[in-house]
């Protein structure tokens, strides 16, 4: 089979679910905001979240290794099979093969989005200038031996330095590429290990972004999620956002949610977007959601909400997002 050239970040079989109804089947269409610009636009779910050979190193012949491409294709493939049901309709959260698998996917969701991409090659970069910066031994070359980023130790191959100091563009993409399949079980573990609910509404009012899988916390960069007690959201679909927290509270539940109450995740969504926001709804309508959200003091319905809890008359599985309404509070302009 031909490997496609346009690869996408945001699988299109998950982007189906937010296209907007329209009686020929075959359009495939979405609203998509544009995060710098603002301008709302229709287009297909094909021309979106889409870079040329971006998981296609170049071999050294000039040909295209597949083998990456491939893999992601495989894991998109299984997930699609039963997507459906978890983005419309009622699973078993604690089903052990079920968490694998989507924990792998969104593992992997996280992984290959070109923003990591370019933390890489950032990474490289000051990596590059910390070794250089020590000092030499009589062969020309840093004279360590190793070094320490965090809890985790590093050798360093001095023979190998030089090549790696010097190569090009296509090395950095190479190591970034390479760190999808490394990394992926390991953020799947944790993934795994948090407590995970579903909140659901019955209209189809939620929204996603080229960023789908984010932390909400102010006090945390939206990719942290690997950090201590961090709060995880991951539209499902119009209808469902999947959450992980650690929270001591009953895990693996469905809840019910108002309808109002889906500006809050989408604020959150449209705060978190790298590019642009998709919705089956015109982005105008979202954002006068969002907008309503903005007006109104969050930290006073919050406590209205809490003290719903207390008295029986939960609104919803809204407590894991506690911390992550803070952020709704602090904002500046989101338009």
């Amino acid at each position: 089979m031909t490997t496609p050239k346009r690869q996408h970040w945001v699988p299109r079989f998950y982007l189906k679910h937010f296209t907007v109804d329209s009686n020929n089947s075959k359009q495939e269409q979405v609203w998509i905001l544009n995060r710098r610009s603002g301008d709302p636009r229709l287009t297909s779910i094909k021309n979106i979240a889409v870079e040329k050979h971006l998981y296609t190193p170049k071999r050294p012949d000039g040909s295209r290794d597949p083998y990456l491409e491939k893999k992601l294709a495989g894991l998109e493939g299984t997930l699609a099979k039963f997507w459906p049901q978890l983005a419309n309709g009622f699973m078993d959260l604690s089903n052990p093969s079920f968490r694998r698998i989507v924990s792998l996917f969104l593992s992997v969701q996280f992984l290959r989005h070109p923003d990591r991409r370019k933390e890489t090659i950032s990474f490289r970069r000051r990596l590059i200038e910390f070794i250089e910066g020590q000092p030499l031994g009589p062969d020309g070359l840093p004279n360590i031996d190793g070094f320490q980023i965090g809890d985790k130790a590093f050798s360093l191959d001095k023979t190998s330095w030089p090549n790696y100091k010097n190569a090009d563009t296509e090395e950095d993409l190479a190591v970034w590429r390479r760190a999808i399949e490394a990394d992926a079980v390991k953020h799947a573990e944790m993934l795994m290990k948090k407590r995970w609910s579903i909140v659901f509404i019955d209209e189809p009012l939620f929204v996603t972004s080229d960023y789908p899988i984010f932390v909400p916390e102010p006090e945390l960069e939206r990719y942290q999620i690997a950090a201590k007690r961090a709060v995880i959201l991951f539209p499902l679909s119009p209808t469902r956002v999947l959450s992980f927290d650690d929270m001591d509270e009953p895990a693996n539940q469905y809840y019910p949610i108002d309808k109002s109450n889906a500006d809050i995740y989408n604020l959150m969504t449209w705060v978190n977007t790298e590019s642009f926001l998709i919705s089956p709804r015109h982005p105008h309508d979202v954002l006068a959601g969002i907008g309503r959200v903005k007006r109104e003091k969050l930290s006073l319905i919050w406590k209205t909400k809490l003290r719903r809890d207390r008295n029986g008359t939960s609104d919803g599985n809204l407590q894991p997002l506690a911390i992550s309404l803070r952020a709704c509070c602090n904002l500046g302009s989101v338009f």
